[in-house]
């Protein structure tokens, strides 16, 4: 395995697995792609495509190439930035009351100070008594769900691209059908986030805070790697701590919608550890595969749990993802929708041998969930691959 690529492993995390058989790196895109509309030359960082909204029938083909594209010429309303600004930037008082007293997840007010971001979450379930979670304005409340319900329908579109007529589909269609665990997350990074009176031993662990957050790795490292892998396309000051920041994961999803604002500081990883640098496009939105996805396009009759053999060339793996704001660059804002299945939703069957017999074991979303908060080294899928 090459320095780069063994920097980072090393970045996701600190297993003690052995690393996967080196693949051909001939997949990293330097030249034109017509199939998708990407253009780039040798001197250019290594670019995302980007697909047509008339064009979602070659999805499953691009993200056997590629860990991520842009959907330009879709039909979304533009991206509810002011409702983030508006929400994220309000008193400290008005946030308190944005705080699900049930202490869920995946709704309300949270933030992860000691890394400089905040933010605010939708959920699909029980969404009048989300909205009760929402700032008393009627403008953010219409604007919210109309953006959240319209990049809801269009993720379902992209599922069922990979399902093919007279054929098993691959997503199942009842993943697909109710609101589940589906969400829509407004988010900040920024300097003013960071609470200067906490330090990191002081600080909790928090929903949605990586593993690689507190206090024994530095912003800086995360910096120096991403730069050096990048052959010094960016200068992002690997000289501090205090950048705004989430480290290396993979999202608990189907896909992933994420529309953002400059700067950026959004680096993508694919299977042969090429990192992509992902800064907002205009009019164009970054769609992203989830965990889920790796199982239910899996090498038929294998499973991922099982062992690496599960994954062939047209398994779509979940995108590793990290971002670091540049130091003195402002803030960044980004709106970003789940697709995810009903917690009780089966991702994955496997036969297991018990005693002497074989059975079948389902695996639910809400046990992959448990996995990611509780087992080191789950925040991202791809360590162990």
């Amino acid at each position: 395995m090459s320095r780069i690529a063994t920097q980072i492993k090393a970045l996701f995390s600190s297993s003690t697995h052995p690393p996967a058989p080196k693949r051909n790196a001939k997949g990293t895109p330097s030249v034109s792609d017509k199939s998708t509309g990407t253009s780039a030359n040798a001197a250019d960082p290594p670019a995302l495509p980007k697909v047509r909204y008339a064009d979602l029938h070659l999805i499953p083909q691009t993200l056997a190439k590629y860990p991520a594209f842009y959907l330009i010429d879709h039909p979304l309303p533009p991206p509810p930035f002011p409702q983030a600004r508006q929400l994220l930037t309000a008193p400290e008082s008005v946030k308190a009351t944005l705080i699900d007293k049930g202490k869920s997840t995946t709704r309300g007010y949270h933030h992860a100070k000691h890394s400089g971001r905040e933010w605010w979450d939708y959920s699909s379930e029980g969404e009048d008594r989300d909205m009760r979670l929402a700032p008393d304005d009627e403008e953010f409340r219409r604007v919210s769900k109309e953006y959240h319900e319209q990049s809801v329908e269009l993720l379902k579109q992209i599922c069922w691209t990979f399902n093919k007529d007279g054929e098993e589909d691959v997503v199942p269609r009842e993943v697909m059908g109710g609101g589940g665990f589906t969400g829509m997350r407004y988010l900040r990074y920024s300097p003013d986030v960071f609470d200067e009176t906490q330090t990191a031993e002081e600080s909790p662990p928090v929903a949605g805070a990586s593993r690689l957050d507190g206090k024994n790795v530095g912003t800086g490292d995360l910096v120096a790697k991403i730069s050096h892998a990048q052959g010094g396309y960016t200068e992002l000051h690997a000289d501090s701590d205090d950048l705004p920041r989430i480290e290396a994961h993979t999202d608990l999803s189907l896909f992933t919608l994420i529309a953002a604002t400059e700067p950026s500081g959004l680096y993508i990883w694919n299977r042969r550890c090429g990192v992509f640098p992902a800064p907002p496009v205009e009019n164009a939105v970054l769609v992203m595969p989830g965990d889920c996805m790796a199982y239910y396009t899996a090498v038929k009759g294998k499973n991922p749990l099982d062992s690496l053999d599960a994954i062939g060339e047209k398994t779509v793996l979940p995108a590793a993802h990290a971002v670091v704001v540049p130091k003195g660059v402002g803030e960044r804002y980004s709106v970003v929708v789940f697709l995810r299945p009903d917690r009780d939703a089966v991702v994955s069957k496997r036969m297991v041998r018990r005693k002497g017999v074989e059975e079948v074991e389902e695996t639910a979303l809400w046990w992959l969930a448990t996995e990611k908060l509780e087992v080191e080294g789950r925040k991202c899928w791809l360590a162990d691959i």
